[in-house]
């Protein structure tokens, strides 16, 4: 358990916020750039990755080995200060983190029942059994506010409001709690949920009451961001809105952000590191193992982010995980091989579905580039 032998979670609380703080005068970090070879890969197989990633409507593209940059390519039209859209990559950039932060501080568990911080749930006879895990991995029974392939703005009903952030209580963290229906027992399958991430957003955001940081965007900045040495210009979640409900300032983390690849990447590197920046504990390596890849969570769910750890993923060791969202914005750790990869830009293949087109056009042939 993450609260076992800890101090009482406000003044673990204000030790975190005083560590987080305590070395920012110190020399920051910065990036390195170095050659393939001098971190044993081949600079013909990374040469090749690139080239293959720009003809598959990259905007973006950043390899880093044992904390350096080995490859860092941007599209005419984008550069190493221009945020792109997160998209569903948010699950792990923001819900993901606000979690691990949470997690850090003691005010929440993930088997804890996410009505012990959503009240209207705590009558309803399926919703009462959801956890906070369950949220987080997809496996809630939460229904999904997608719909095949019509397009958001061409949904109706409770799946067409969720996506076009109407004020409360069309909102979409309303329309979550108390319109989306579960259509399997909690826990017993797995099913991609929007709403289930809102919903644990809602939770995390009711377990920061009586925190310094109430909501997850400050949370974010604060806790994460600043401390990590990222520029506020080069980040936005939410969609740049902030829903009051049940007296909570809640901030979207299914969607809505925006990183440049460097920012994205030293978030990469706090997870890979396992909480620790520059030998500044801004998160338990506790939490980090939690959300990324926590097999309790079963398949491939870590919380908000994705992990091989079910071992389905051939190309990629047991070790990595992910966070991924639309047109294959993706962020890849491999912690036994100390990589870190930011991809952003346009769908990797219209002509393949969204997993077969990241597996063989981004994951297999970044392993081969790792290949010695």
């Amino acid at each position: 358990m993450l609260h076992r032998g800890r101090p009482p979670r406000g003044l673990r609380a204000l030790l975190l916020a005083a560590l987080g703080t305590a070395g920012l005068t110190a020399e920051p970090f910065t990036w390195q750039v170095a050659t393939p070879e001098s971190r044993g890969l081949s600079a013909a197989r990374v040469e090749e990755l690139r080239v293959h990633l720009a003809a598959h409507a990259t905007k973006a593209f950043l390899l880093i080995r044992e904390d350096r940059i080995v490859c860092e390519w941007y599209a005419p039209d984008h550069s190493v200060t221009k945020p792109h859209f997160s998209a569903s990559m948010a699950k792990a950039l923001v819900g993901g983190m606000g979690v691990a932060v949470a997690l850090t501080d003691g005010r929440l568990a993930l088997d804890d029942p996410a009505a012990k911080y959503v009240p209207a749930w705590r009558t309803d006879p399926a919703k009462s059994k959801i956890t906070l895990r369950q949220l987080g991995s997809h496996t809630s029974g939460l229904e999904d506010a997608e719909d095949g392939k019509v397009p958001h703005d061409k949904l109706t009903g409770w799946k067409g409001d969720f996506w076009k952030r109407l004020p409360p209580p069309r909102d979409s963290f309303t329309v979550s709690r108390d319109l989306t229906p579960v259509v399997y027992p909690p826990g017993e399958g797995m099913g991609y949920s929007n709403p289930g991430i809102a919903m644990l957003a809602y939770a995390t955001t009711a377990a920061l009451r009586d925190a310094p940081e109430k909501d997850l965007r400050t949370v974010l900045r604060e806790r994460v961001m600043r401390p990590i040495g990222v520029p506020d210009a080069e980040w936005s979640v939410g969609y740049g809105q902030t829903i009051t409900v049940d007296g909570l300032p809640l901030v979207g983390s299914w969607g809505g952000g925006s990183f440049t690849s460097r920012a994205t990447a030293r978030v990469a590197r706090l997870m890979l590191r396992e909480g620790d920046w520059e030998g500044r504990r801004v998160l338990s390596a506790e939490a980090v193992r939690a959300v990324t890849r926590d097999p309790a969570t079963g398949g491939s769910g870590g919380i908000g982010w994705w992990g091989n750890h079910a071992r389905r993923r051939a190309s990629l060791p047991p070790d990595a995980y992910w966070g991924a969202g639309a047109q294959h914005q993706i962020v890849l750790v491999i912690p036994s091989l100390r990589v870190i990869a930011v991809r952003n830009g346009g769908v990797l293949s219209a002509k393949l579905d969204y997993e077969e087109a990241r597996d063989t056009l981004f994951f297999q042939p970044l392993w081969r580039a790792l290949q010695p």
